[in-house]
């Protein structure tokens, strides 16, 4: 396996493969996200891997990357777990954020990345999701700048 530096002078493995989210955040707004309230038929998540994309990408939106403290995190998925939309997704924003073509073939630099954004962004989600009264799927809808069609909302609210 090879070791890799990343900016901070961290030793990062290119093939690691869990993906860490603040322990705090884990069971605060990574469960409560994906579980239906007593009220609602259905979550604003299937799985903490969807949560976990938007929440990255609210991080890259907002311009903000909190790294993860070492003795603060806990994983919550695996890299295999990702999909083929999400891994080039997480290669491109890393691409991005680097400016290093060799980015790429690193996939503990990518997920570095990835976590440091999504610990920035799931504060955001927080604060406008879970945070915010009302039924969360139709708050997630305004936050995603989204129009749900009328025969979805009338399934929702079965």
């Amino acid at each position: 396996m090879h070791e890799d530096t990343n900016e901070s002078g961290n030793q990062l493995s290119r093939q690691r493969n869990r993906i860490f989210v603040d322990k705090s955040h884990r069971d605060l707004i990574y469960v409560e996200l994906t579980k239906p309230l007593d009220d609602e038929k259905i979550s604003p998540f299937e799985s903490m891997k969807n949560l976990f994309m938007l929440a990255v990408f609210m991080g890259y939106y907002e311009k903000k990357r909190v790294p993860l403290k070492s003795g603060n995190k806990i994983d919550i998925f695996r890299w295999d777990q990702l999909s083929e939309e999400d891994v080039p997704l997480l290669r491109a924003l890393a691409l991005a954020e680097t400016g290093d073509v060799a980015v790429l073939s690193d996939q503990g630099r990518i997920l570095t990345i990835a976590e440091e954004y999504a610990n920035a962004g799931i504060m955001e989600i927080q604060e406008k999701i879970v945070e915010i009264p009302g039924d969360r799927i139709k708050v997630l809808v305004n936050l995603l700048g989204a129009r749900l069609p009328d025969d979805l909302m009338s399934v929702a609210s079965l």
